[in-house]
């Protein structure tokens, strides 16, 4: 008798429980009463017990018993909003040309005029190298030149005296003073390889070397760097390649404490983006006249481009179901369900796209749990820091503190690659 009492009590208060969760909740009800299942004889117990959809008061009756209220929601309003419209990457700078000069020729350095950071013109001396050999070579080959000549000039007058010169003879002689007249040639040009030169203009790096000292094809004398203007090398995500191109306008701020930034444009795109960082080369140019800035700084390039026009939602307002992202939607103080397509997530706000949803819709950020598809709400009026809801109960604690939200809601969003949005 023991064990059929305590089965009894069980099944009483599971039964008294079942009916608890339908009057509290209409989901169950209208579950039970959606399947053909549930023997006739349930069916009106259960749709008693099931509370209706549109019972939105507090202590208002139907049926002799205490009607549920309706869920309490905060809303907001959708805006429409730009896109990302503006691109943060970081550069380094490369000087407009850079050469490392290196000797044609061997030998020992006998002159050194330059110092570390000289400014040079194109054309100036660098170094020069022991030509004794060399100019003895020159002399050698002048003397040689002008023997020639000496000779072709007797050999044409005796021609023309009528003299037993053949046309042989004097060709073989004028052949003879061109090959003179290249000897001398190859001469200055190896004497000239004795001094090096700067191939272009602009600053000389850190000379290492000292006079004396023997040097080779494969020796660095010096590197000049042109910065009259600076070439920003930098990265930019594949999401802005299509917005680039050439003379695209860029502003580029030095990691320096000037904090001064350098207007410039792009000047070169890289012809393919790289299949791991999925990311483009790209190359902007920066005056720097007065000479600021060194080859090697890092530089903040920002890029500003039109940005596209989409719905901002607060972020708390999105929801997941297995079909993909929604929100609620309130309408005469009824909810549906809007189904959303996420374009980009900011701190802020989650810029959407929606066939359903238009600019001024009012949708739910807080009570989500509760919803359901066509359900009555209560909407939350908020009039600065205090919030009052609709039906004149006093404010909650999260009613009269909205910066918990706010705070709540913010999404950080990390950068692709070397670049920052």
């Amino acid at each position: 008798m023991a064990v059929l009492r305590q089965i009894v009590v069980t099944l009483v208060l599971v039964a008294a429980a079942g009916c608890a969760w339908l009057y509290l909740s209409p989901a169950p009800g209208r579950f039970l009463l959606a399947d053909d299942r549930l023997p006739e004889a349930l069916r009106p117990l259960v749709s008693a017990l099931t509370p209706a959809d549109d019972e939105p008061k507090v202590g208002a009756t139907q049926g002799g018993r205490a009607g549920r209220q309706a869920p309490l929601v905060a809303v907001a309003k959708t805006e429409p909003m730009i896109t990302r419209d503006r691109l943060r990457a970081i550069g380094s700078g490369e000087a407009l040309r850079t050469v490392a000069v290196r000797p044609d020729a061997s030998g020992i350095i006998k002159s050194l005029p330059l110092r570390s950071g000289d400014a040079v013109e194109a054309g100036a001396t660098l170094a020069e190298l022991q030509d004794d050999a060399e100019r003895i070579a020159v002399d050698r080959a002048r003397i040689a030149l002008a023997t020639a000549e000496d000779q072709l000039a007797r050999y044409e007058t005796l021609s023309t005296t009528g003299a037993s010169i053949t046309s042989v003879q004097l060709e073989e002689v004028r052949r003879a003073r061109d090959a003179a007249a290249l000897d001398l040639q190859a001469a200055e040009v190896a004497l000239d390889k004795r001094r090096i030169t700067a191939p272009i203009a602009g600053y000389v790096g850190l000379v290492e070397l000292d006079i004396g000292a023997l040097v080779d094809s494969s020796t660095l004398i010096a590197t000049v760097d042109d910065r009259s203007k600076l070439r920003i090398v930098f990265d930019v995500p594949e999401a802005f390649v299509s917005q680039l191109a050439i003379g695209h306008p860029i502003s580029a701020v030095p990691a320096t404490r000037s904090g001064d930034a350098y207007q410039g444009i792009i000047t070169a795109l890289d012809s393919r983006l790289d299949p791991a960082s999925r990311t483009l080369r790209a190359e902007a140019t920066i005056d720097n006249e007065d000479d600021r800035l060194r080859p090697g700084l890092s530089f903040s390039v920002e890029i500003g481009f039109e940005g596209q026009s989409y719905l901002a939602v607060d972020p708390l307002a999105v929801q997941w179901e297995r079909t993909g992202p929604f929100v609620w939607v309130v309408e005469n103080e009824k909810t549906r369900k809007a189904p959303i397509a996420i374009i980009e997530r900011n701190v802020d706000a989650v810029l959407v796209a929606s066939d359903t949803l238009k600019a001024g819709d009012t949708v739910v950020t807080e009570g989500v749990q509760l919803l359901r598809e066509g359900g009555t709400v209560r909407v939350r009026e908020t009039t600065g820091t205090d919030a009052v809801p609709s039906d004149g109960s006093p404010p909650t604690a999260e009613t009269s503190q909205p910066g918990r939200r706010a705070e709540a809601g913010t999404l950080l969003v990390p950068a692709a690659g070397a670049a920052t949005r």
